[in-house]
């Protein structure tokens, strides 16, 4: 982020929209909440604290859809942005994926105190990545104006899976 105090190029934009907005919001904060909801959730346990995540989440989604549209734009902006996005992304990726199934290893089996596999976590932020990713890459054969009237806030829901 602080590369942006110097450079405010589109592709420095980018970078930090990318880092941001789909890895540590996209991928891991919503990967977390999601394993924190279902651990107590599928054990029954502290209903109002479930509830609240619902809407953290929620509110979270708001900001990955952010992100989604600013990186389509600068990608229908200019297409060579892509390769920005796309490097970032396989970048981190990754490192992503890695500290999630991190957090699973010192279970016997993968499995945690509260009978959750590590594993399907790790394929939910890996889900939830594919998913942003080729939102963004269809920009590439779209126009800034069509980006801006297909970004209706409907398709927030299209881009987050429901905790």
């Amino acid at each position: 982020m602080n590369a942006l105090l110097e450079d405010q190029s589109p592709a420095a934009i980018a970078r930090a929209s990318v880092t941001y907005n789909m890895i540590i919001e996209g991928v891991l904060a919503e990967t977390g909440y999601h394993s924190y909801h279902r651990s107590l959730a599928v054990n029954s346990l502290m209903p109002g604290l479930c509830q609240g995540l619902v809407q953290i989440k929620r509110d979270e989604s708001r900001h990955i859809a952010y992100g989604v549209y600013l990186l389509s734009r600068l990608v229908a902006e200019d297409p060579a942005v892509w390769e920005v996005i796309e490097e970032r992304m396989n970048a981190l990726r990754p490192l992503a994926v890695s500290v999630i199934s991190a957090g699973y290893k010192s279970y016997p089996d993968g499995v945690s105190p509260f009978g959750l596999r590590g594993d399907e976590f790790a394929e939910f932020a890996a889900s939830q990545f594919r998913k942003r990713y080729e939102r963004i890459a269809k920009a590439r054969d779209s126009t800034l104006a069509e980006i801006e009237a297909t970004s209706d806030p409907a398709e927030v829901e299209d881009l987050v899976t429901e905790l």
